[in-house]
């Protein structure tokens, strides 16, 4: 590895270190009143818990002043309804006909805890939203539904469906249905909506589908989680997202037109709507908390016809994990919530290479460790080609050096004539300067897409190999009890292996510079990698050290298998050219 080489890769390092710091997109600070949002909380639900529970609320003396014709619904009691499928528990509420509660039964928290997803427990997360013709601002969350539905199994698994059904009888012309239909094999809740009577009585004869409070952290790492989080819609074929990432400060997004979906997400789960039909466009609210913790909105813009008594929407929920092959079935683009780097790069390799390969090796191997071992020798094999041209350019840079030397002493006044003559011995002897840089650039956006697949995949997730219990968080086997900047506050042994690789990977390739910033480097970059990995993923440093240790062991290979009769006899014949008019010019002087 040459000087450019290592120079080419400690800069992609550190273009790397200051892209994640500013990858987000341009945040658009609030320009108006935010929509009604509630104080987050977390809270476990407990595996006791009943499956109906009534709680009674006294009716307010100013409900006519604040929810006008609907007054008559903004008191009475809430019932609670628990429905079970093989991997969710969710807890229906008559008061908003809202899903206040999701425990994921496949997944566990950071503490191997169950966890509710529903970060707005008190009010839950779903409602309609919308501005009654005598002006009120109407959240569906502070109106009390019934519960109409007599066939609603509350356990169902395999091919079995269950339904939910709630109504809400604002007058005799007047209500709102909400329809839950639930499969006992799925992360998939179909969800409809049914307006009769609110043809022109309500402002802009629009309502808001919306998925308020954002989710619940997970991890251990809330700082690393809060870099996640996001608010998300898919709207004419592109990503729109916004990411609250300053405290006390509202972030807010609205756009126009036919949306795919929207969505909240943290590290590794999501919440999304995916409309049946046409939508008005969708808006996007996002706030900081304390503790890192970042509050989103998500909501749909749908249209009331102004004609017809009746107006009705489907809809999908999916509230699951961001497991690329789950998502991916819903037909719905969902899976370009998740971030693979720059799409016309890194984002095919994840989602053509990599993730497939990773699928197949684990339909025969369990073990994600051993998953990771395989597929950085599948790669090192598939690379070996480019290495070996590597190895031979540096052989071919190194046979020139003395005739190269030999021109930039004579030509050190004159920059122009060197260049030509550089140019000319290089031609000569079949040389490209950048020989020993260019095949490892070619094997950048691979590795740039494995950086991005390991840190966000869930299938490594409470894995673990060999001393690191979780392949997705770094391989601690010391915490400090303080934070040392840069370097972080635990020590992880897969960084510093690969730091010890990556010395000695540099110290066995062929180099045709040989001076003191070569030499520096020899040390400056490991030291870079093990700063930059210590705090990343364990799956992801496994990966970079076998990677190195197979280089390492091909290095070997290339090195007992190649000589100097590997060179072309070209570059020999260039190198001995490029002194001869220097000592032709000589001897003519001595003639004088």
């Amino acid at each position: 590895m040459d000087r450019n080489s290592v120079t080419g890769l400690a800069l992609i390092a550190l273009i790397m270190i200051v892209w994640l710091q500013f990858m987000s997109p341009e945040k658009k600070p609030a320009q108006k009143d935010a929509l009604p949002g509630s104080e987050s909380s977390e809270l476990v639900v407990s595996n006791a818990e009943a499956s109906s529970e009534v709680s009674a609320e006294a009716p307010s003396a100013s409900s006519s002043d604040a929810f006008g014709v609907f007054a008559g619904v903004s008191s009475g009691q809430e019932e609670l309804l628990t429905v079970e499928n093989d991997f969710l528990k969710i807890q229906l509420s008559s008061k908003g006909a809202t899903v206040k509660s999701v425990v994921l039964k496949k997944h566990l928290d950071g503490k191997l805890q169950p966890f509710n997803l529903v970060s707005n427990e008190e009010k839950g997360a779903l409602s309609l939203l919308f501005i009654s013709n005598d002006g009120k601002k109407i959240d569906t969350r502070d109106l009390y539904f019934r519960q109409i539905s007599n066939e609603a199994k509350t356990v169902i698994s395999g091919k079995e469906n269950s339904v939910v059904r709630y109504r809400l009888d604002i007058s005799q012309s007047k209500a709102i249905d909400i329809t839950y239909r639930f499969s006992g094999n799925s992360y998939k809740i179909d969800y409809d909506v049914k307006l009769t009577g609110f043809n022109n009585e309500i402002a802009g004869n629009e309502y808001q589908l919306q998925w308020d409070g954002g989710l619940t952290y997970t991890e251990k790492n809330r700082e690393d989680e809060s870099h996640n989080a996001l608010a998300s819609g898919y709207l004419g074929g592109s990503l729109v997202k916004i990411d609250a990432s300053k405290d006390n400060q509202t972030f807010q997004e609205e756009q126009s037109g036919e949306a795919g979906w929207v969505a909240v997400r943290n590290k590794y789960f999501t919440a999304a709507i995916i409309p049946a039909g046409k939508t008005e466009g969708i808006y996007l609210e996002g706030k900081r908390k304390s503790e890192h913790f970042e509050e989103y909105l998500a909501s749909l813009k749908m249209s009331v016809p102004s004609s017809g008594n009746v107006a009705e929407n489907t809809y999908r929920l999916y509230v699951g994990p961001l497991d690329y092959n789950t998502v991916k079935t819903l037909d719905a683009d969902l899976e370009k919530i998740m971030d693979f780097g720059w799409d016309w790069l890194t984002r095919p390799f994840a989602e053509y290479i990599i993730l497939p390969v990773f699928t197949w090796m684990n339909g025969f191997i369990s073990n994600y460790g051993v998953i990771i071992i395989i597929f950085a020798l599948l790669i090192k094999l598939v690379t070996y080609p480019l290495t070996m041209a590597s190895t031979k350019s540096m052989k071919k840079m190194a046979a020139l050096q003395p005739a190269l030397k030999d021109l930039q002493e004579k030509y050190k006044d004159n920059p122009a004539k060197l260049q030509s003559e550089l140019g000319r011995i290089y031609k000569e002897a079949g040389v490209n300067p950048l020989g020993g840089c260019l095949p490892v650039l070619l094997q950048m956006p691979l590795l740039f897409a494995m950086f991005y697949v390991f840190r966000s995949s869930i299938e490594l997730r409470h894995h673990g190999f060999l001393w690191a219990k979780d392949l997705s968080v770094p391989d601690s086997i010391f915490d400090f009890g303080f934070s040392i900047p840069v370097y972080g506050d635990h020590i992880a042994i897969f960084p510093i292996l690969m730091g010890i690789t990556v010395f000695v990977q540099q110290k066995i390739t062929p180099t045709a510079q040989s001076n003191e910033q070569m030499k520096v480097m020899m040390y400056v970059f490991p030291a870079m990698m093990l700063l930059f990995f210590n705090n990343l993923p364990a799956g992801l440093g496994l990966y970079y050290l076998m990677f190195n240790i197979f280089s390492v062991a091909q290095q070997f290979y290339i090195n007992s298998t190649t000589s100097e009769d590997d060179v072309p006899k070209a570059a020999l014949a260039a190198a001995a050219a490029a002194a001869a008019p220097k000592k032709k010019k000589a001897g003519s002087g001595s003639k004088k």
